[in-house]
């Protein structure tokens, strides 16, 4: 079953009453089951080990999980969370003789490490056959398209009149009548409002992430104007930190991250310009709708200007984000994988609906037969989202720019200058003149002369910002490169070639050398039966023709191929990229006819040039020399560099695509045309409308999501926004409405919102501003005991919910009360935690600790869980030290305040309010007795921290 079924299965185990097994929330472990457990236990066990092998080994079932639990003939076999206890990784792990599993070949090392970390996350497992019943292949079926219509989230979206209530002092909003009706009906009264500190401190980190200034809480609590709040939220919407804030919830929702992860974890240098896009797409509050549609089909939208075009492309890194293993070797696999993740991302991001599941089935729950599926497939089948090659690459367009006509002017007299040059240069040799030419003299080395295959570097694929030299001579072509020796771990460079023939090549790599050098250059061979690591002392002369150094013989395959990729991780000094070539084995390596220098043939005649000979050499050597003179000024002139961002292609060869039966890659059925999601589509219109062949239809997919007449793509949004400012949805599961999804709390409020929404232009500004100044949004998060008997999971919002801050915010406070922030540039030396790289293979510590989202999942929710770990790491990390320190200094430098005003200053900076009477007398108490102890710094060190580690810091009230 597809990976896309977790949240389904997740619940369905929840309603079998399963949980005792696997939380709900263990999505990880339910993911990595659906990704490589499940695939690998199909393949390479149930031969032995099902309900369908002609003979069970060992009385053991590992086609369900009732299986594994009773065991084999040895007794249960995994261990959830207890990976050393568990008898099945100690067989996969093959150190053990007596116990290897399967017999004949051990797992690949990446899935033994799957298997690991999978029963280390309890062994989530949601095939819940019970031994005696075998499988039943095709039961899934979807429901019809007539039942499904009735179910809550494809009805149509229609404003629901407001609703009569008693208490019509009570709402500022219309929304509040609704959630009032609710409360009078359970008989509950109207929460009370928070008091302006505590209201202003969850206004300033709802919309910017950031705490409010101790000037903006007295400003605030000295105004009492009626409108004091209102301005208040006006100002922070209108705030560049508003994008910062919102962007990073729309980047979860996007899967966003800098790396692939998997195992190359291959950089995406240019995803940061999708991030920036998202941004100032908040800030200046563009249309959702617009803003949905730049990200499916925005290359296809017409737009007016250069600007827009830009804008549109850019947005179109949505689909090109995902998580995906590019070095996957069946293509066709790899390109439905693709596939499948894009569909899955537009589902829940923009429908909140899971449609994976209809890759191999029909969904179980929702009205999404295969056949849609597939019509959807055939949509994104039809744009080309990746660049086929041994490793796979994603694919990043140029943006067209006003510089473009002078950079090709420019680059259009360097080769009339180059040509010339050549001329003339050919033209002095043959009258007897000698050139000096700084880039082809004798001590470097000629591509074209030399033998084998033989690739430079200007047509290698060039990874980060790497410098082009001639100091030192010895190199191949016009030039070499190094990385300055900065950057490390974020450069490399590829050689690709095409191999002519089967068979074995020896390896060589061509580099300049110097004391500067690297002494442990990590060099990559892909080779067509794996990979060879191998490290270079590039301080050495290389010992073939003085230039290269052989990496041993390995066999290629015909074709087109990434061969070599020098990278510079681990590396301390330059690291040097020229050439590489390859030298068939058993054909003799002949030396080029650069390595020695030619001595000129004596003048056998010993006669002497005639004068009209000599003046034409004389005039040749002074042309060659001003042509030199000019190419160089030229090639200084500085210009605008192209720049490139992730996206995606249409393909020339777009057209429906055929169902796979079962999600089987080549179990083909019939051909399906493309289209959406009849259930969401208003009877009387076509979900499969006329595509051409010429285009993929992602344009007209964009038009249907945001339809307004698409019940679902308004009402997600509004309930995503309404998660953000209150802690929880209308809809629990912000990324799934279907029949698993919990149901909403308020219907008749999530559609009123919805279409409010429609008719405010999609604008997420008014929505936020239209919630934020209710009475709903500004009550305290005051439990009554009234509440809490009737309402105690506060599912009538009978009061705000108190809700943890996310680590972005939880890391910016700290740096915004130590004064190390720097909010007016993204690179700064502390920036906004917003900026950090998100590496998917290596999550920074704090994100890890505070639940940051699994970047390669759709993440409409973040977990707020409070474990030990978290009190740990504010109590003991070197960061969180450091900035109270900082912040500590920062507050004894104000030389005008007391110590009982320098405490105001402290819990204002880092509370949002004022101390209580018994907070700063015990603040008092100890600074005192500190003092005596150690010195002043440190006992305001010891305070800071205090206040950086109490729960207070890190929530909202």
């Amino acid at each position: 079953m597809n990976t896309s079924c977790v949240h389904i299965l997740l619940a369905v185990n929840t309603i079998l009453g399963v949980t005792d097994l696997f939380g709900v929330d263990n999505n990880e472990g339910l993911e990595l089951f659906e990704k490589k457990i499940r695939p690998a236990l199909a393949t390479h066990c149930y031969e032995c080990h099902s309900s369908k092998s002609k003979k069970l080994k060992a009385g053991l079932f590992l086609d369900r999980r009732a299986g594994w639990i009773q065991g084999g003939e040895g007794g249960q076999v995994i261990e959830p969370g207890k990976p050393e206890e568990s008898r099945l990784l100690i067989a996969l792990r093959y150190k053990n003789n007596d116990l290897r599993m399967p017999p004949n070949k051990q797992l690949p090392k990446h899935l033994v490490k799957a298997f690991e970390q999978w029963i280390s996350l309890g062994a989530t497992d949601p095939r819940d056959q019970p031994l005696d019943i075998a499988h039943r292949p095709g039961r899934f079926r979807s429901k019809s398209l007539e039942e499904g219509r009735k179910f809550w989230a494809f009805m149509p979206l229609e404003n629901p009149p407001v609703p009569e209530i008693k208490n019509l002092h009570w709402p500022k909003k219309d929304l509040d009548r609704f959630i009032l009706s609710k409360l009078e009906s359970e008989k509950l009264a109207p929460p009370v409002p928070a008091d302006k500190a505590t209201l202003l401190r969850r206004a300033h980190f709802d919309l910017t992430g950031l705490p409010p200034t101790p000037k903006q809480i007295d400003d605030f609590l000295d105004d009492e104007s009626p409108n004091a709040f209102a301005n208040v939220v006006n100002d922070l919407l209108a705030s560049p930190r508003f994008g910062e804030r919102w962007g990073r919830h729309w980047l979860d929702v996007a899967r966003y991250a800098d790396t692939t992860g998997g195992g190359r974890n291959i950089q995406f240098p240019n995803a940061f310009r999708y991030r920036e896009y998202v941004v100032e797409s908040f800030n200046e509050d563009k249309p959702f709708d617009h803003f949905a549609k730049e990200q499916i089909a925005g290359d296809l939208l017409h737009a007016s200007n250069d600007e827009e075009s830009n804008v549109n492309l850019t947005g179109t890194g949505f689909l090109a984000l995902g998580p995906h293993n590019y070095e996957l070797q069946d293509k066709a696999l790899l390109r439905m994988e693709v596939i499948d993740e894009q569909i899955t991302a537009v589902g829940r991001g923009f429908l909140g609906l899971t449609m994976g599941c209809a890759r191999c089935h029909d969904h179980p729950f929702d009205p999404i037969p295969t056949s849609e599926y597939y019509s959807l497939a055939g949509i994104f089948r039809s744009t080309e989202s990746f660049k086929i090659s041994n490793v796979a690459n994603f694919i990043e367009r140029e943006l067209k720019d006003p510089n473009k006509a002078e950079r090709d002017k420019h680059l259009a007299v360097q080769k009339k200058l180059e040509s010339e040059l050549k001329q003339a240069e050919s033209k002095l040799k043959a009258v007897g003149g000698k050139v000096a030419d700084s880039k082809t003299s004798a001590a470097n080395l000629d591509p074209k002369k030399l033998e084998g295959i033989v690739v430079d570097d200007t047509g290698a694929k060039i990874v980060g910002n790497w410098i082009s030299s001639v100091h030192t001579k010895g190199f191949v072509g016009v030039r070499y490169i190094h990385d300055d020796g900065k950057g490390k771990g974020e450069k490399s460079v590829t050689f690709p070639a095409i191999i002519p023939k089967s068979g074995k090549y020896e390896v060589q790599l061509s580099y300049t050398p110097g004391s500067n050098r690297s002494r442990n250059t990590p060099v990559t061979i892909y080779h067509d039966v794996g990979e060879e690591k191998v490290t270079i002392d590039q301080t050495k002369r290389p010992p073939v023709l003085g230039s290269f150094t052989s990496l041993g013989e390995f066999h290629f395959e015909e074709g087109e191929w990434d061969l070599v990729k020098i990278e510079t991780q681990a590396t301390s000094q330059v690291v040097i990229a020229d050439a590489i070539r390859l030298l068939p084995v058993g054909q003799a390596k002949s030396p080029s006819v650069l390595a020695n220098k030619q001595k000129p043939k004596p003048d056998s005649t010993k006669t002497e040039e005639s004068k009209k000979k000599k003046a034409e050499r004389t005039r040749l050597q002074t042309l060659v020399a001003d042509l030199k003179k000019r190419l160089a000024s030229h090639k200084k002139k500085a210009l605008a560099k192209t720049v490139k961002v992730m996206s995606v292609n249409e393909r020339s060869d777009a057209a429906d695509w055929r169902i796979h039966l079962r999600g089987g890659i080549r179990n083909y059925g019939p051909y399906v045309k493309r289209g959406f999601l009849a259930v969401a589509t208003p009877e009387g219109l076509s979900a499969k409308p006329d595509l051409s062949k010429g285009s993929s239809g992602r344009l007209q997919l964009a038009e249907w999501v945001v339809s307004p007449e698409n019940p679902l793509t308004a009402r997600v949004y509004v309930n995503r926004v309404w998660r953000h400012l209150f802690g929880r949805g209308i809809v629990r599961t912000t990324d799934n409405f279907g029949e698993m999804g919990e149901r909403p709390t308020h219907p008749a409020l999530l559609d009123h919102l919805a279409s409010s929404f429609i008719a405010d232009g999609w604008s997420t500004k008014k929505l936020i501003r239209s919630i934020m100044l209710s009475q709903t949004y500004q009550a305290a998060a005051r439990d009554t005991p009234e509440a809490l008997e009737t309402d105690p999971d506060n599912l009538l919002f009978s009061r705000q919910n108190r809700r943890r801050l996310e680590v972005e915010a939880i890391r910016d406070a700290m740096l915004v009360v130590s004064g190390h922030i720097d909010l007016s540039v993204e690179n700064g030396f502390e920036k906004r935690s917003l900026f950090e790289k998100i590496d998917r293979n290596r999550i920074p510590e704090m994100f890890d600790v505070f639940d940051f989202p699994n970047p390669s999942l759709v993440s409409g929710n973040r977990n707020a869980s409070t474990v030990p770990t978290q009190a740990l790491f504010m109590m003991n990390n070197g960061f969180v030290l450091s900035e109270a320190k900082a912040a500590a200094i920062r507050i004894l430098a104000v030389k005008s305040l007391d110590i009982s005003q320098r405490i105001d200053l402290a819990y204002k900076s880092t509370l949002g309010r004022s101390p209580r009477a018994d907070e700063k007398e015990l603040a008092v108490a100890y600074l005192k007795e500190q003092t005596l102890e150690v010195n002043e710094q440190d006992a305001w060190s010891g305070l800071l921290h205090g206040l950086f580690a109490c729960l207070d810091f890190r929530y909202l009230n």
